[in-house]
């Protein structure tokens, strides 16, 4: 402890009298957006003033290596020193900061990277805690939707029913499906997924996606996961001004009969069914796509598979079937 206070006070002395002093970040000096500063040695022409030099950097070096014993607590160091030696270095490390502040800017900008992958492992235990203690309120609190003659996906007696809010021209139901293709196949047996469609009425072709996967259903189930897989695949098509030509071609492109298709569609039982899930959906407190309903844990937007994966636990589990 006592050599790591000589070795701070002699980087203090360095950075404060401007013996050593970094090169700061200035006007269009800095490095490409998203990269660390490490990664400026690949970009020579952003100049010298975009990184700190080797020799500059000792200082924050020494401060980064303090700042890891002092908080972090290296166990043999707190072992050997006493609460004065400890004392002095985190008033040593105040009075530096005190003096050039820009050394804690300075630290950030050379770690970037590790910085932002610390903030998002942050970001995700917060809002894990967050869910968890949601679906611990969820799970007292039983939910019932109309599920009869939906499309759904897996075991029929599955113990955990993932309800899926969907809409054929969103973005982010794109990418929660594939969520949902992996959950499908890493709980073989273990779940069933639904679909109930919940379509923007501003999106172009979002609605007659909607009656038309519905429709496709009823005449052929087999032939309307093809529908399906078309539909998502080519979101910007539908949403397009070719949209309804192409959902039409997709229809017969998976075999099925066009001309009674476009008839169902527009019948009183799919309209029945579209405003049934527009209903479960308001009821549910569900306002935008994807939304899920995991059994009766609750589940907004595309979110990490891990997040579903601990859902899918919490479910089985309170099933009895974990």
């Amino acid at each position: 402890m006592r050599l790591l206070l000589r070795a701070f006070s002699a980087a203090k002395s360095c950075v404060t009298t401007g013996k050593v002093r970094p090169q700061p970040f200035g006007g269009r000096n800095v490095p490409p957006k998203g990269l660390p500063c490490r990664s400026q040695e690949k970009y020579p022409e952003q100049g010298r003033g975009a990184l700190i030099s080797t020799q500059a950097s000792m200082p924050v070096r020494i401060l980064l290596c303090a700042l890891a014993l002092a908080f972090c607590g290296a166990e043999q160091t707190a072992q050997a020193a006493s609460v004065q030696e400890k004392q002095a270095l985190r008033e040593l490390l105040r009075e530096v900061l005190k003096d050039d502040p820009s050394l804690v800017l300075d630290i950030l900008r050379d770690n970037s990277e590790f910085v932002l992958d610390v903030a998002q492992q942050g970001s995700d235990l917060r809002r894990q805690r967050m869910l968890r203690a949601q679906w611990e309120q969820d799970i007292q609190q039983p939910k019932t939707v109309v599920l009869d003659k939906r499309p759904a996906l897996g075991a029929v007696k599955a113990p955990v029913t993932i309800t899926v809010f969907t809409d054929f021209t969103c973005m982010y139901c794109q990418q929660g499906e594939q969520t949902i293709k992996r959950l499908l196949r890493a709980y073989d047996g273990k779940i069933r997924v639904v679909y109930k469609n919940m379509p923007m009425k501003n999106h172009p072709g979002a609605v007659e996606a909607a009656e038309l996967m519905l429709a496709a259903h009823r005449q052929d189930a087999a032939k309307s996961w093809k529908l399906f897989e078309a539909f998502f695949a080519n979101r910007e098509k539908i949403l397009s001004s070719e949209g309804q030509a192409f959902m039409r071609s997709a229809a017969e492109d998976a075999g099925l009969n066009l001309r009674k298709l476009l008839e169902d569609a527009k019948g009183e039982e799919v309209r029945k069914m579209l405003a049934q899930d527009e209903e479960d959906a308001k009821r549910l407190g569900f306002d935008g796509t994807p939304s899920f309903l995991v059994n009766d844990l609750i589940i907004r937007g595309a979110l990490q598979e891990n997040f579903f994966r601990q859902a899918v636990d919490m479910a089985l589990a309170a099933a009895g079937k974990g």
